[in-house]
């Protein structure tokens, strides 16, 4: 796809057993701040749903 922003993912690492929660915060995070690669199904609906439960907040 593109290449990995190792500093970004050096300085985001996933949490030790993430909440559903963590991880559509991180994937989301991850897809605007690095294009190494494309989000599966599963970790786009998280992405998704994240952004759903956030988007009204300021």
């Amino acid at each position: 796809m593109g290449t990995t922003n190792r500093e970004w993912h050096v300085a985001h690492r996933m949490p030790p057993k993430p909440s559903e929660e963590q991880r559509g915060e991180w994937h989301a995070a991850h897809q605007e701040a690095c294009g190494c690669r494309v989000p599966s199904e599963k970790e786009q609906a998280l992405i998704d749903a994240w952004r759903a439960a956030h988007s009204s907040e300021g």
